[in-house]
């Protein structure tokens, strides 16, 4: 239905533009390289993928600012994006752990290039990510690595509130917001010089973007 995707597409994007925070939806609804144009086209600054083969093929078909968001933690993959920086790509990629952190820095050292990444934060959904309460030395850590630029930290917490499934979408997106603007500032308060800080998920995205900081 050609018409209701417009009308999604032109919805999300008008209302994060509205409160001033960039947009980076996930193909993993579509995985279509001409969906995910459209959304750029309507003012995304790039897209977010699950796996390196899925920003190959958005690549190949002129994307160009892309975020991995899922950590890659084996060396072909970890090879196969720096293949993609090195064609030209803004590529980023999820980190959840020191060791896949350590992994990244190791081969981009090998490949004499640098890796941007990003720390996934746990804010309640327990799934993957560290926990706030890690975050800060993981973080510092990451951050004095050869070969890897942490630039953002990033979270995906959906409709959760507490720890529990809501339907307070609005509440969820909030609380979800302040909990990583917060972090984030703290961050930055040791000296980890964090740029972009990522949250929301197609319910909540519009919610947490009201958060100053995100």
């Amino acid at each position: 239905d050609n018409e209701t995707v417009s009308r999604n597409i032109s919805a999300m994007a008008t209302s994060i533009a509205q409160r001033g925070v960039s947009l980076r939806p996930h193909i993993k609804t579509h995985k279509l390289p001409e969906m995910a144009q459209r959304q750029i086209e309507a003012g995304a600054v790039g897209i977010t993928t699950a796996k390196v083969s899925e920003a190959e093929v958005m690549a190949a078909a002129g994307i160009r600012d892309i975020f991995i968001a899922y950590p890659l933690v084996s060396e072909s993959k970890i090879r196969r994006a720096i293949h993609l920086i090195r064609a030209g790509v803004r590529l980023m990629v999820g980190v959840d752990s020191l060791e896949g952190a350590l992994r990244i820095s190791q081969l981009a050292q090998l490949e004499q290039t640098s890796v941007e990444v990003r720390l996934e934060i746990d804010t309640g959904l327990q799934r993957t990510g560290v926990a706030e309460a890690e975050a800060i030395p993981i973080a510092k850590e990451i951050s004095r690595m050869n070969g890897v630029d942490l630039t953002g930290i990033f979270t995906f917490r959906g409709p959760v509130l507490h720890g529990s499934p809501t339907r307070d979408i609005r509440s969820a997106g909030h609380d979800e917001g302040k909990v990583l603007a917060a972090l984030a500032r703290k961050l930055r308060d040791a000296s980890v010089p964090i740029k972009e800080v990522s949250a929301g998920s197609t319910q909540t995205a519009i919610y947490a973007a009201e958060i100053d900081g995100i």
